[in-house]
């Protein structure tokens, strides 16, 4: 059985996470809040022609890329960390293949004020950590990017100044943030 540490860290601002998600440890973090109705379908806009994408946020995430197990068999806290040996590099993936990744991370930025990429990663000799591990446990170093997966329907500013839909509605997972933690194991026998 495995629960998250205290020590959790992120390793960009914004993010905060709210536990551990069913039996495969997968991280689910709250959803953004939209700052805005931008090219939402059926609302008004100015300019006849003009073109967007309306975004909705289904699911935040942790793709989890590595781990590394870690123990402490002494009676003090001590502090651990791991250096990346591989460079693990996370792209935007969207469903829509003739889809202009740069651009939809535009909009996705626009509407929930927080800077997207299409590409983020882990570089070589990076460390994860330092977190402290208590006394006499054992656990997992997992590192990998904090994910962020949208719905998205093309619009068009028809000639009445409404947005209007224009092909099919398409997905996307967009990495938002490097993510690292550390998760304790829970031993299934007493540690004297």
């Amino acid at each position: 059985m495995r629960r998250l540490a205290i020590a959790a860290a992120v390793v960009a601002v914004g993010l905060s996470g709210t536990g551990v998600a069913g039996a495969a440890d997968t991280l689910e973090f709250e959803l953004p809040s939209r700052w805005n109705t931008d090219y939402t379908p059926g609302s008004h806009c100015a300019t006849p022609g003009a073109n967007g994408t309306y975004v909705e946020a289904t699911r935040h995430w942790f793709k989890q890329t590595d781990a590394a197990s870690v123990a402490n068999f002494n009676d003090e806290p001590i502090p651990v960390t791991h250096t990346v040996t591989q460079k693990r590099t996370q792209t935007t993936e969207v469903s829509a293949s003739a889809k202009d990744k740069g651009e939809l991370a535009k909009f996705v930025s626009n509407a929930f004020g927080f800077t997207y990429v299409n590409q983020i990663y882990w570089k070589f000799k990076q460390v994860v950590g330092p977190y402290m591990l208590p006394p006499q446990t054992q656990g997992r170093l997992v590192w990998g990017f904090s994910m962020l997966d949208t719905d998205n329907q093309d619009v068009t500013c028809g000639e009445d100044q409404t947005w209007h839909a224009v092909g099919a509605p398409y997905t996307a997972s967009f990495p938002e943030a490097k993510y690292s933690e550390l998760r304790i194991d829970e031993p299934d026998f007493e540690v004297d």
